[in-house]
């Protein structure tokens, strides 16, 4: 991969996005490529949260979890919504550019564990207005300003054994936001998680609701049961002023690499230079961008 860096800053995300699409599934130098990413993408956005003053003053900050009714109507419509769109399956290939992607070899478990519907135009529609019913109330549990970065829905499959326990190993400053339509309980198929208190906590209700966590800071498990248990997930992260239009980054697409388009293009150009440096030169690089990320 050395002979990228003879390309452009932005042909050289552009076929790091194509490798990573279509290459080689276990290619060793894309891999230790996005290893390096993963760890700038880390400090770009854990500098980023600092330049906002902080992302952990927010209510759910005791907690990490947050729990919310969902009003009836609206509710209905979302599952109606939900239920009517076209079933659909998680492909490695479907994410936007410069995002963090579902690895090629977690789609097929993905893809088991939970039953996907595309994002119908109708879908997005309610998504906005519930977001600007919420957006608010929203932005004082987090403590900042917000924006969404991927959306997607889904029925967690019945009779299943999906993830056990565990945290994302997202940026910490990022969060999920789920709506139940139909609530969340044993019976239908719930989470279990482990607030930031130490206690811990199963989703009991029978009605709907909308919850928000912080996903990688937060240990949760999804618990199946005998039906699908109905739900729409938003990925949200840190911004310099809120923005409640729901965004569609590709069913496996999570959230952007890097807070910026500038920052994308110089950190994949980093991250590539960083691969082919010798130990010292890496430790003086990684002592500078952590020096630019306290600062």
């Amino acid at each position: 991969m050395r002979d990228l860096l003879g390309y452009s800053d932005l042909q050289l995300v552009q076929k790091i996005n194509e490798l990573e699409k279509y290459g080689p599934e276990n290619d060793a130098a894309l891999k230790r490529f996005a290893s390096v990413r993963s760890d700038l993408s880390s400090i770009a956005w854990n500098s980023y949260a600092a330049a906002l003053g902080g992302c952990d003053a927010g209510q759910m900050s005791s907690t990490g979890v947050m729990s919310f009714a969902l009003e009836q109507g609206l509710a209905d419509r979302l599952l109606t919504a939900l239920l009517e769109s076209p079933k659909t399956t998680m492909r490695r290939d479907d994410f936007a550019l410069g995002y963090m992607a579902t690895a090629p070899d977690q789609c097929a478990y993905m893809n088991a564990c939970n039953e996907y519907r595309e994002l119908a135009p109708s879908s997005v529609e309610l998504l906005s207005e519930f977001l600007s019913t919420v957006g608010p109330h929203l932005e004082q549990c987090l403590g900042h300003p917000f924006r969404i970065v991927s959306a997607r829905q889904f029925q967690l499959m019945p009779n299943n054994t999906p993830a056990g326990q565990h945290i994302d190993g997202w940026p910490v400053s990022l969060r999920k936001l789920f709506i139940l339509p139909k609530g969340a309980s044993r019976k239908s198929g719930t989470t279990w998680f482990r607030g930031r208190d130490g206690r811990e906590l199963v989703v009991e209700s029978e009605k709907p609701i909308w919850m928000v966590f912080e996903n990688s800071v937060v240990w949760h498990a999804p618990i199946s049961s005998e039906a699908l248990r109905p739900t729409i997930e938003l990925d949200i992260v840190p911004a310099q002023t809120t923005s409640l239009d729901p965004f569609y980054a590709g069913l496996a697409g999570w959230y952007p690499w890097f807070p910026s388009q500038a920052n994308l293009l110089e950190s994949t150009r980093t991250a590539l230079q960083l691969c082919y440096l010798g130990e010292n030169d890496k430790k003086s690089w990684v002592s500078r961008l952590l020096r630019r990320a306290t600062n």
